[in-house]
C-alpha cells in the first residue's frame, strides 16, 4: 500500500492498495465497533490497507446516553496514533461547527452543545484534530470519496487552490483581526437580537464556556463572523452540498463533472465520486452515472441496510455502478 504527498493540503492521494471507506456514523458506538473491527480483520487478511471515514461520525439524534460521538472521536484519534496514513478521516458538516464555534441545527436539533459539553478536557485535543481533516481522497483507478458531493464552489475565483489548501485557522485569524474594541459591542448586540438570548447565556450554554475570562468567549461571536469570510463560502457549500436535491439532476452533473476535473489536475484522470451525507433507501444509491452514494448506518433505510465499500485502488472504474458488486455489510452476514 501507498499513499503520495499531494500539493493539495486538502486532497489525499493514494498510490495502491484496498480501500474501505465508511460514512456518517453520528456517534452509533455499535456500528462503529463493526466496522473498526471489520477493518482490523480484513486487514489481518491482507484485504484492507486504508480505513477511510467520510466525515459525519459525530452528533447522534439520540438520548444523550447513547450517544458515542466522544467516545468514537478519541477511539478515532487512537486509532490514527496506531495506523498513520492508513486512516483518512474526512471532514464532514457535523465536525466543522466545532473548528468555528457555531452551531448547527437541522429543525429543532441543536447538536452542538451535547457535543461541546462532553468534550470537557479533551476539547483542543479534538478540534485540533478536526482542524487538519482532509476533504477529499483521489485515487489511481479514477474513484474520488469526499463527504457530500460537488457544489457551485469550484465556480469562484481561484477556487481550486482556495478550497484545496484552505487554512480554517487564516480564516479565524483573518476574522478575529477584523474586530476593533469600538465595534465588538454591537455585534454582540446583534448577536443577542439575531437568536434573541443574551451572548453570555448562548457562550455557556451552547459552547461550555465558563465565564468573561474564559479564553474561548469570544469565539462563538468570531466564528459566527466567520461565515461570511469569502473562503469560508467556498467551504460550506462543498460540504454541505444536497447535490441533485439542491441543484437538480442535470445542472448537478455540470458540478460533478467539474468537480472530478479539478481532482484530476496533475493525477490520474477522476471518474467516480464517493459520498455519504443524505439518507438513501438500502445502503445506497446512484447519483447519474458518476457518483455512489453510500450510507453506512444513520442514513441508511433501515440502518441495518448500512453498507461499506471495499475497493482496490489501482482499479479501474468508469462508472459508479462498477462499484456497486464491492459494497458490504457488517450488519448481515
Amino acid at each position: 500500500m501507498s499513499e503520495e504527498i499531494s500539493r493539495w493540503q486538502r486532497v489525499v492521494n493514494l498510490q495502491e492498495g484496498q480501500a474501505m471507506v465508511v460514512t456518517d456514523l453520528h456517534g452509533d458506538w455499535d456500528a462503529y465497533q463493526r466496522y473498526r473491527d471489520a477493518f482490523f480483520q480484513l486487514r489481518a487478511l491482507g484485504q484492507a490497507d486504508f480505513f477511510i471515514l467520510d466525515g459525519d461520525m459525530i452528533h447522534a439524534s439520540l438520548p444523550a446516553e447513547q450517544d458515542k460521538s466522544v467516545e468514537i472521536v478519541l477511539d478515532i484519534m487512537r486509532l490514527k496514533q496506531e495506523l498513520g496514513d492508513s486512516l483518512i478521516y474526512l471532514l464532514g458538516n457535523h465536525e466543522l461547527p466545532h473548528i468555528y464555534s457555531i452551531t448547527l441545527q437541522k429543525g429543532d436539533e441543536l447538536f452542538t452543545p451535547r457535543f461541546e459539553f462532553a468534550m470537557n478536557g479533551r476539547r483542543q485535543e479534538i478540534v485540533s484534530f478536526f482542524d487538519g481533516l482532509p476533504f477529499y481522497v483521489r485515487t489511481p483507478g479514477g474513484v474520488s470519496i469526499c463527504h457530500a458531493g460537488a457544489s457551485t464552489a469550484l465556480g469562484e475565483t481561484n477556487a481550486l487552490a482556495r478550497l484545496f489548501n484552505y487554512s480554517h485557522q487564516q480564516v479565524l485569524s483573518r476574522t478575529r483581526a477584523q474586530i476593533t474594541p469600538e465595534e465588538r459591542p454591537e455585534l454582540v448586540r446583534a448577536m443577542r437580537k439575531m437568536h434573541g438570548r443574551t451572548y453570555n447565556e448562548m457562550a455557556r450554554k451552547w459552547f461550555a464556556v465558563t465565564g468573561l475570562d474564559d479564553p474561548r468567549y469570544d469565539d462563538f461571536l468570531v466564528g459566527t463572523l466567520a461565515t461570511s469570510d469569502e473562503d469560508f463560502e467556498l467551504l460550506w457549500p462543498a460540504i454541505f452540498t444536497r447535490n441533485e436535491k439542491e441543484y437538480g439532476s442535470s445542472s448537478y452533473q455540470v458540478l460533478l463533472t467539474t468537480l472530478l476535473q479539478a481532482l484530476s489536475s496533475d493525477f490520474t484522470p477522476q471518474s467516480v465520486m464517493v459520498t455519504g451525507h443524505i439518507d438513501v433507501k438500502g445502503g445506497y444509491t446512484l447519483v447519474n452515472r458518476q457518483q455512489l452514494r453510500m450510507a453506512s448506518a444513520k442514513h441508511a433505510s433501515p440502518r441495518e441496510a448500512g453498507l461499506y465499500l471495499l475497493f482496490n485502488v489501482q482499479e479501474k472504474f468508469k462508472t459508479a455502478a462498477d462499484l456497486v458488486p464491492h459494497l458490504r455489510s457488517v450488519f448481515r452476514s
